[in-house]
């Protein structure tokens, strides 16, 4: 069997600032209320879709929000000689965010305070105006804290967001949502929608 002998042939001077899909602060971070297992491949990093007929799988492509921001955690075991992948195998697990801060790789220059759309098929990011129409892109509830260029990192956060919920019917927590005066916490069972007043704001 062949051997491949090739060697590291960069050097950079100054460390990364980040993975996709790692942690970028401390502050606090929400996660979806139940676990996800890659119905398709997705990447940390980039978002994903709850699959549409198959409660707790996600895909890395869907429409309307999504549910989440895979995170960089390793769930999947590698084989030797393989080579290095930020991907989530089909049938591991998949943490997904859905408030935090988060490092994202940009394939074009975005700033700081823009919106962050996410490509439809593949769960990419890109930055907009609050708004404005993205071909192949749906808007988040996440902005640019941090501008990057093209094929650079950047961070995305959304703390205070309501996270989408879920497109598979069951019974699960799925957003606690400000009013005027009080928090509404909605509960979904069976497919029904209730809501239950749990405190003033």
């Amino acid at each position: 069997m062949a051997v491949d002998y090739t060697f590291q042939n960069v050097v950079n001077i100054e460390p990364a600032a980040g993975l996709p899909g790692g942690y970028a602060a401390v502050n606090p971070i929400v996660s979806t209320p139940r676990g996800f297992i890659a119905k398709a491949a997705v990447t940390a990093g980039c978002f994903c879709w709850e699959d549409s007929t198959n409660a707790g799988q996600v895909n890395p492509g869907g429409s309307g929000m999504p549910l989440g921001l895979v995170v960089r955690e390793v769930n999947a075991p590698m084989g030797t000689n393989v080579a290095y992948t930020n991907a989530v195998p089909i049938g591991s697990t998949a943490t997904v965010a859905v408030e935090g801060d988060f490092y994202v790789a940009v394939t074009a220059d975005v700033t700081k305070g823009q919106k962050v759309f996410a490509n439809t098929t593949t769960g990419a990011v890109k930055g907009g105006s609050a708004g404005a129409t993205v071909a192949d892109h749906v808007e988040t509830n996440w902005v640019f804290d941090t501008s990057a260029s093209s094929g650079g990192i950047a961070i995305i956060t959304n703390h205070g967001q309501t996270p989408a919920a879920s497109a598979v019917a069951g019974s699960f927590v799925s957003a606690v949502v400000a009013g005027d005066t009080n928090y509404t916490l909605k509960v979904t069972k069976g497919g029904t929608d209730s809501t239950v007043n749990i405190g003033h704001a």
